[in-house]
């Protein structure tokens, strides 16, 4: 049984897929296996995943129709093996002591969950030569990442997690900016969290990308959603760390939902945020904690 397993989606990525599988094989770590999801794609990316699956034994291809980042991670997780888990996004690419100094830092510490720093990609950057950075370990991990100055980020692709950890929190279906839904509730379940400053993840910065897209209804809604899939969480399992979340990033939530809607200028869209943030704020799922002056005056005009 491996001690790692890569979780990949692919879904129409056929310009990325090889950097991205190359990079993952060529660990220096070797104890895994890759878990790549065909997410329904209609480019020649299912061509790409055959011809890697046949010429390394790790690598184990999944066919699905088209369902979303979300479920092909959940689908990922089920047919997962090891006791380890990494998320690794198909236009990315790692460095390879990626899984290696993850491991190891997870190990000896015996930490939940370990995290690293990460580089934007924009063309073909290369990673900066390794440091031998320091490693810290943070217990509770959730204060560190509900912390404003949180440097870990919410992104699932930068971490190792221990699979009992992560096994009954799947990703929620069909909503974008799932990452940060998803380490909002794992985070209250693990015990620890080690994080290793070397940068180890390439993150590619795509013009078409979901997040430099306009915003729009959807992700009004997705938003929506994930604020109340967080406290449904909270409020079944850590009712006394509810506060904590909803004063911090949740918080941040609604100034990114008020400003991306300003931004737009687009009246409709205002509509639709004037009446989403009322229907939180008389759930009490949003208040005026945790917000700046500017934004809780922003708050008040959406409300009123």
């Amino acid at each position: 049984m491996p001690l790692i397993s890569v979780i990949i989606p692919v879904y129409n990525v056929e310009k990325h897929l090889e950097k991205c599988l190359e990079s993952v094989c060529k660990q220096t770590f070797r104890d895994f296996e890759v878990i790549c999801v065909n997410d329904g794609s209609t480019d020649g990316s299912a061509e790409i995943l055959k011809k890697y699956a046949a010429k390394d034994k790790r690598i184990t291809v999944i066919t699905q129709e088209n369902k979303g980042l979300s479920a092909a991670r959940n689908t990922g997780l089920e047919h997962a093996k090891a006791k380890h888990i990494a998320y690794v996004d198909s236009d990315d690419f790692v460095h390879e002591r990626f899984l290696e100094i993850l491991y190891k830092a997870s190990t000896e510490y015996d930490a939940d969950i370990s995290g690293c720093n990460f580089c934007k990609i924009y063309n073909d950057e290369e990673f900066p030569a390794l440091e031998n950075a320091s490693s810290q370990k943070y217990c509770p991990p959730l204060n560190v990442l509900m912390h404003r100055k949180n440097f870990i980020h919410f992104n699932v692709w930068n971490k190792l997690y221990k699979r009992d950890v992560i096994s009954d929190i799947p990703f929620v279906d069909g909503i974008y900016f799932e990452d940060w839904v998803y380490n909002c509730c794992v985070f209250a379940k693990a015990k620890d969290f080690v994080w290793v400053n070397e940068k180890l993840y390439g993150y590619r910065i795509l013009e078409n990308s979901i997040m430099r897209s306009s915003f729009n209804l959807k992700k009004l809604n997705d938003y929506v959603i994930g604020i109340h899939s967080v406290r449904k969480f909270y409020k079944e399992k850590y009712p006394d760390l509810w506060p904590l979340v909803r004063d911090t990033r949740i918080a941040r939530t609604v100034k990114m939902m008020m400003n991306s809607t300003r931004r737009s200028r687009n009246s409709e869209l205002t509509a639709s945020a004037k009446i989403a943030l009322k229907k939180l704020y008389n759930l009490k799922l949003i208040g005026y904690k945790g917000l700046s002056i500017p934004n809780k005056i922003r708050l008040f005009c959406f409300l009123h």
